[in-house]
């Protein structure tokens, strides 16, 4: 999997939770709470001053101080929540606990102390903002460790020695799954952690993270499907589908560069993103459904793009284990939002023919062209089912339907080349066939007629395929594309076209530099050399392939 440099959070973690009044229940509680109370109000009191001192002796004094009145509450607050459901303030003790321990750097603590303190706060205008509090601190906690996290990943995949690469993003992944625990619901991180595992080698974590993030949207993935929405959908055709939301605002801090609409399907509430994009359209990229009820606003109005290309990535896992239902199942999930998307259709067409499906998929895809007659894709899919199931003739057509709607379609150009290809080969061995016969029987019978193999059946298509295969090669990014031209070479040595075998063997000879490790290339010049008899050279190309293979290249 390709790694890219990833940015952090756009805001800092100060102006995403903003300023924290200190709780406090009413009563006076235990010794201990009273303790902790005092202790981290004191605390909290100096911390406001410490910005005005600017004496170094004083300040490094000041903060050994407040980090001693935290770790004194810290401490009457273990003991006051040991107390249990005997505490009169039992809510409000693990709320100060953890408080103390996130000033104090311990996120474990915290976090079951904030998670516990959830559960117990009482339902009044003090419990509710202690929750809010709580919300907020987690949020930086997440933010913090995102922060940290994305670092780590970026200097995993910037680094070359793959060793320091599998380290790093092991410990990004460790880091990034750590800020996660702390808001679990919020999907975002997800997709990083696990490429953060993928780029460590460690498929199988990898796999379950790709899958969680699917499954929290799944909801909304369901609901906005089924309306005929997709990604990339400009706004105004997506409300003509979803009809008016319930409500909608602009939520990025430039007015109305993302709009955001609310729905309720089935009585859960589905938010949908619509950011603007270069052209100034809004089209739909993102949304998130099972919003905790606890969330801030910013959090929940919080734009990110949902990630289509984990669909691919999970089922390209399943299928190379050869699991190719489990496949299936997220080619097909990725393709209700993006039906034209090519790696998963492409996949999804290779979980088909691999998992013994191919009859059930061309019915599918030619349910599917009849449904939308000009829908290249589905069209370059079910031409190359046919190919595979060895109806050529009907593939080839198709696939030059596909070019004639759009002539820039590398997958058709490439496979109609192919395809013709295979055609004259079925041609030259029927000749081939024919001749072997007539040969047999001429040993058992000198007057037996003979048979001469006729060229002119199969060089047409030759000649066809290897033009599509020039064509392809002019398309953008295809001109090094090595397995192009060893089928252009073998196909002009069959033909005997020495313009176009000279030609390309010289192109393949100028593709050294960017194939030393390739043991294919000097298979593929040792063949050439072999042809103009340089014994010396074929040794040379044979050896170099040979010694590529045992240092285990491929």
């Amino acid at each position: 999997m390709k790694h890219t440099l990833l940015s952090k959070a756009l805001l800092g973690a100060a102006a995403l939770c903003g300023s924290f009044a200190f709780y406090a229940c009413g009563g006076a509680g235990g010794n201990e709470l009273t303790t902790a109370r005092q202790a981290i109000s004191k605390a909290e009191q100096q911390k406001g001053i410490l910005g005005l001192q600017k004496d170094p002796a004083k300040v490094a004094k000041a903060k050994d101080d407040i980090t001693g009145l935290y770790k004194s509450a810290y401490t009457n607050l273990q003991t006051e929540v040991l107390k249990g459901s005997t505490s009169a303030n039992i809510g409000e003790a693990w709320f100060l606990l953890g408080k103390a321990s996130k000033e104090l750097g311990n996120n474990d603590s915290m976090m079951i102390a904030f998670k516990q303190a959830e559960k117990l706060l009482a339902d009044d205008k003090a419990g509710k903002q202690a929750r809010s509090e709580i919300g907020g601190f987690m949020f930086e906690g997440w933010a913090n460790g995102f922060n940290k996290g994305v670092e780590l990943y970026n200097v995993g995949v910037g680094t070359e020695d793959e060793k320091v690469k599998a380290a790093k993003l092991s410990e990004a992944a460790s880091v990034l799954s750590a800020a996660a625990d702390l808001k679990p619901e919020n999907a975002d991180i997800y997709p990083i952690i696990a490429g953060a595992y993928q780029g460590a080698g460690d498929t199988v974590r990898a796999l379950a993270t790709y899958e969680k993030y699917i499954e929290m949207h799944q909801p909304a993935i369901t609901a906005l499907s089924s309306k005929g929405v997709l990604l990339s959908m400009e706004r105004s055709e997506a409300l003509a589908k979803l009809g008016a939301p319930v409500a909608s605002k602009g939520v990025s801090p430039l007015p109305d560069t993302v709009v955001m609409d609310k729905y309720m399907f089935d009585g859960k509430e589905v938010l949908v993103f619509y950011p603007r994009n270069k052209e100034g359209k809004f089209t739909l990229e993102g949304f998130k459904a099972g919003i905790p009820a606890s969330w801030a606003d910013f959090e929940r109005e919080r734009f990110v793009a949902y990630n289509n290309q984990l669909n691919y990535f999970t089922a390209y896992n399943y299928y190379a284990q050869k699991n190719y239902d489990k496949a299936l199942k997220y080619a097909d999930n990725g393709l209700l939002l993006q039906p034209g998307n090519e790696d998963l259709l492409n996949l999804q067409a290779a979980c088909y023919t691999d998992g013994g499906k191919l009859e059930q998929a061309m019915a599918a895809y030619k349910d599917r062209i009849t449904r939308n007659p000009n829908d290249k894709n589905s069209l370059a899919q079910y031409a190359s089912m046919l190919s595979n199931a060895g109806k050529t003739d009907e593939a080839i057509e198709i696939f030059k339907k596909v070019l004639a709607i759009d002539p820039q379609s590398d997958l058709a150009t490439f496979n109609l080349a192919a395809a013709l290809k295979n055609k004259a080969s079925a041609i030259q061995k029927e000749e081939q066939d024919k001749f072997d016969k007539a040969e047999a029987a001429r040993k058992k019978d000198k007057k037996a007629p003979e048979y001469k193999i006729d060229n002119n059946k199969y060089f047409p298509y030759l000649k066809q395929s290897a033009e599509y295969f020039e064509k392809y090669r002019k398309l953008p990014g295809k001109d090094r594309d090595l397995n192009v031209l060893d089928q252009l070479i073998n196909t002009y040595e069959v033909i005997d076209d020495k313009d176009g075998y000279r030609n390309t063997a010289g192109q393949i000879a100028g593709l050294e530099y960017a194939n030393e490790k390739n043991p294919r290339f000097y298979e593929i010049m040792a063949r050439i050399y072999g042809k103009q008899k340089k014994n010396d050279k074929v040794k040379e190309s044979l050896d170099k392939a040979d010694a590529l293979r045992k240092a285990g290249a491929k």
